[in-house]
């Protein structure tokens, strides 16, 4: 899936605390696609490339990206156990 992602452009946040990276995901079974951004701090940003690869520099950033959409999309509120009365 990291094939499916297209990095357009990366940008300094205005206030500096870190790097907005545009991209370009295209769907493989419909080639629709998906555009839009995430945020990434500083060190999330560094981090990322240092994970890439000889083969694909990007490589790191398309796991940076993932996971940063995983995480905005993930339900993160918990809910209590509920006890059913007889």
């Amino acid at each position: 899936m990291d094939s499916n992602y297209y990095v357009s452009k990366t940008e300094p946040v205005r206030n500096g605390d870190g790097t907005n990276v545009y991209f370009t995901f295209s769907y493989p079974d419909s080639n629709a696609q998906l555009n839009g951004n995430v945020k990434l701090t500083n060190q999330e940003y560094i981090d990322a490339l240092k994970n890439g690869t000889a083969d694909d520099m990007y490589s790191g950033l398309y796991k940076a990206i993932k996971s940063k959409i995983i995480g905005i999309n993930t339900d993160a509120t918990t809910t209590a156990p509920t006890t059913q009365e007889a």
